[in-house]
């Protein structure tokens, strides 16, 4: 499990009331998930709201 302080997490609307959020880590290194290196990965579903989507973002960040 990732710790959630190494990260940035980057709410956005992509459209009104379609919210999701995008994780970098705060150092610049990549993330490596399933065996693919990324520079940041987003949250694949749409939420209602900001809040929902940085939750979900938690979420992801405690997959890695």
């Amino acid at each position: 499990m990732a710790n959630k302080a190494q990260f940035s997490i980057l709410p956005y609307q992509r459209r009104p009331g379609f919210w999701r959020a995008a994780i970098s880590r705060k150092d610049g290194a990549v993330l490596t998930m399933n065996g693919i290196t990324l520079k940041s990965v987003v949250t694949s579903a749409d939420f209602p709201s900001e809040e929902e989507a940085y939750t979900d973002a938690e979420k992801v960040i405690r997959m890695i």
